[in-house]
């Protein structure tokens, strides 16, 4: 199984959910560029490239027939893969797929964002951890640690934005899970739009009381959720 981060997190985020399938899985998580403590080049930090790195990883680690699961920016790569043909997944779990989200923020986000990076970068990590603290014990100190590892240069992926699922990946070659949030809390959620989306092979679930980090928002039901979807689609574990 391999486990992709969303942005400006790192591979420890999703540690927690990898750890509940290390003893009948090789687990496999990784930094992508620009996070955690992997090289941060001036460029490729666009949708294409990051999704080479990913199957390069792939094509180093000999992974053969992997399921994948991805957050976010995790999620955009595992699709891109996935539609490119070379992996073959088992199956497919997309936590909440970027491109909605980021289509709802248009393009006065990124000075925002350029200085929450700022702020970041200058911020001690027990300041950080405080900060995460209160809604999220669990993962506060990883949080912390994945804040200040982030480099500026992943705003390039911000300024791309993210093409539409059903234009990554029209057509699932395998059992894929797409995890959305509550549309109370994540106004912009289409559900309408991912039913369109759906095939025989595709299941979209909403999680109540999640907003886009439906993992750490809910974690035991995002395990519970994914465990349910192998089960039903006979994939073991």
């Amino acid at each position: 199984m391999l486990f992709a981060h969303g942005f400006t997190d790192n591979w420890q985020c999703l540690s927690p959910l990898a750890a509940q399938f290390a003893d009948e899985h090789e687990v496999l998580l990784y930094d992508a560029r620009g996070h955690g403590l992997s090289g941060a080049p001036e460029t490729g930090y666009d949708a294409e490239t990051m999704t080479d790195d990913l199957l390069a990883l792939c094509d180093a680690l000999n992974v053969e027939r992997p399921i994948l699961y991805g957050h976010s920016l995790g999620a955009d790569s595992i699709a891109r893969a996935t539609a490119r043909g070379g992996l073959r997944p088992r199956a497919l779990v997309l936590e909440d797929h970027p491109a909605q989200l980021f289509e709802a923020l248009g393009e006065d986000h990124l000075p925002n964002k350029r200085a929450q990076l700022d702020r970041w970068s200058t911020a001690t990590h027990e300041s950080l951890r405080a900060e995460f603290e209160p809604r999220y014990p669990r993962f506060a100190d990883v949080l912390a640690t994945a804040r200040k590892q982030v480099r500026s240069q992943v705003l390039g992926i911000t300024k791309r934005g993210f093409e539409p699922l059903e234009t990554v990946l029209p057509d699932p070659s395998c059992p894929t899970l797409l995890l959305r949030p509550d549309p109370a809390v994540a106004s912009y959620t289409a559900p309408s739009r991912d039913r369109r989306w759906a095939t025989g092979t595709t299941t979209v679930r909403s999680v109540d009381g999640a907003g886009h980090t439906i993992f750490r928002d809910r974690p035991s039901v995002c395990l519970e959720l994914l465990e349910e979807f192998l089960a039903e689609r006979d994939i073991d574990r």
